[in-house]
């Protein structure tokens, strides 16, 4: 039975409880929640109760609960990927009327890369992104995008938190790979990969060090079945004025498309057109502003 944490407060549980929902578990019974939010049964159900009355909750068939309507009125309305999203529209349409297959925009924080919209055609080929749903960062082309062209203290700030996973298989539900951890952070934390790729490791430091450098240097990053073997994605940053990533724009196209030749050149018109929507706006969720958990760290100075 869960025990409340002896210096918990009213907003720990709050948060400790909207947080148990996630892509995977959209519904989860009272019991199911009180051991995720590690709050007392008896707790579990008042909290529902009080939750489900302000419409932040609301009961499902069977007795499990998920997030209200009240929720994401209140999260759509004040999300700082909202203008983002906005401005990235028009151009994703652009993107996949000509692919028609799946175009998609996300941002870095501190569990990886979270998707914020995805379009997608009916028989395109599998795509594991969902909306505010998350990837793996080292494996997929938007996590390579996202690292390689965010300011620097964020990069050796992700790096040196999920430096475990750097090696390491990944690891996600229903992927071959193995179990998802339990950790709270980590590339996969979180993620549920149905992916059909088998035996995916993630590049070690090296390797990703070398393999940023090439992403920045050519300005893109493209990933060939590192989750479902029949598929590519490719992405590109879409920056601030001063050059760094506001988000990653990408698409995923099966790996014998005929439009792989022109990918790239495609998504870095469009991601300069979001750029120019978006303006000098204060309110962009530039990584430093979406991945507050990462202080700067002391790098040494390679003169740089």
């Amino acid at each position: 039975m869960a025990e409340e944490h002896p210096k918990d407060t009213t907003l720990d549980r709050l948060i400790r409880i909207l947080g148990a929902f996630d892509t995977d578990r959209p519904t989860l019974s009272i019991s199911a929640l009180a051991r995720r939010a590690a709050i007392p049964l008896p707790s579990a159900y008042r909290w529902v109760d009080r939750l489900a009355a302000a419409g932040l909750l609301e009961r499902a068939p069977g007795g499990a609960v998920g997030p209200g309507m009240k929720l994401w009125e209140l999260a759509s309305r004040s999300a700082p990927g909202t203008s983002l999203r906005q401005a990235a529209m028009p151009y994703m349409d652009d993107v996949q009327a000509v692919l028609r297959q799946h175009t998609q925009i996300a941002v870095l924080d501190a569990s990886g890369v979270l998707v914020l919209e995805r379009l997608s055609a009916r028989g395109a080929v599998p795509n594991q992104a969902t909306i505010a749903g998350r990837m793996p960062t080292f494996t997929t082309s938007l996590g390579l995008v996202l690292l390689a062209f965010s300011r620097r203290y964020v990069t050796e700030s992700f790096l040196a938190e999920h430096g475990a996973e750097l090696g390491a298989p990944l690891k996600g539900p229903w992927h071959d790979a193995g179990p998802a951890s339990s950790g709270a952070s980590g590339t996969s934390g979180g993620v549920a990969l149905r992916g059909n790729a088998q035996n995916v490791v993630n590049p070690t430091e090296a390797e990703l060090r070398q393999l940023l450098a090439e992403v920045r240097q050519q300005g893109w990053a493209s990933a060939d079945g590192q989750i479902d073997s029949e598929a590519t994605g490719v992405a590109v940053p879409v920056l601030t004025p001063e050059g760094h990533a506001v988000a990653a724009l990408g698409v995923v196209v099966p790996r014998s498309s005929e439009f792989r030749p022109g990918l790239a050149p495609m998504l870095l018109a469009a991601a300069r057109g979001i750029s120019r929507a978006l303006g000098p706006q204060a309110g962009m969720p530039a990584s430093d502003m979406v991945f507050p958990q990462h202080p700067p760290v002391a790098l040494p100075d390679t003169g740089a």
